[in-house]
């Protein structure tokens, strides 16, 4: 169901070996092509935290637009489908900027369409990762960004503020990520 995300006409939602139900391609990628373009509403992390207690999925399927900033549904009965990406330590699908979601690479038509949380997060609420791949990390928890390999290996797919975090860590000039 689509109610404020652009979701590719060639996804679809199926159950998930990873964790219940996910996004599959039912027809193949090529690398670069837009399979999201995520919508919501914003919440400070107070809110988050807040509203997690009556409605446990914040916990889980909203998404670090900026330090301290969530991009989510309100309640599940707006949950979309381009909010069905499950992670995996080597996924196929990256971010650019902060809400636009690419092929990694090509991809085949039936395969499950994954996502690299720590690619956006940095406050994560951890926890452990089920995604089978070979080099899976273990834990999910938001700090694999300050991994030099993890960043490499990511370069191209890395959120617009953690890159922005990243040139600060490096001594370079970083724009003010908070208002």
């Amino acid at each position: 169901m689509r109610l404020h995300s652009l979701l590719s006409p060639k996804c679809r939602v199926a159950r998930s070996a990873i964790d219940g139900r996910g996004l599959f391609a039912a027809e193949a990628f090529v690398a670069g092509e837009v399979v999201a373009v995520w919508g919501g509403k914003v919440y400070t992390a107070e809110e988050v935290g807040r509203l997690a207690v009556g409605f446990p999925h914040f916990d889980t399927h909203t998404v670090s637009v900026c330090p301290g900033y969530y991009l989510g549904s309100e309640n599940l009965f707006e949950f979309d489908d381009a909010e069905l990406f499950n992670h995996k330590c080597e996924a196929n699908v990256g971010v650019r900027g902060q809400i636009v979601m690419v092929a990694r690479r090509a991809i085949l038509a039936g395969e499950e369409l994954t996502f690299d949380y720590d690619t956006t997060e940095i406050s994560a609420k951890p926890f452990e990762c089920r995604c089978g791949a070979p080099k899976c990390r273990g834990t999910i928890n938001g700090s694999a960004w300050r991994d030099p390999e993890f960043v490499e290996r990511n370069r191209e797919f890395l959120s617009w503020y953690i890159q922005e975090l990243l040139r600060e860590e490096q001594g370079r000039p970083a724009r003010k990520l908070i208002p």
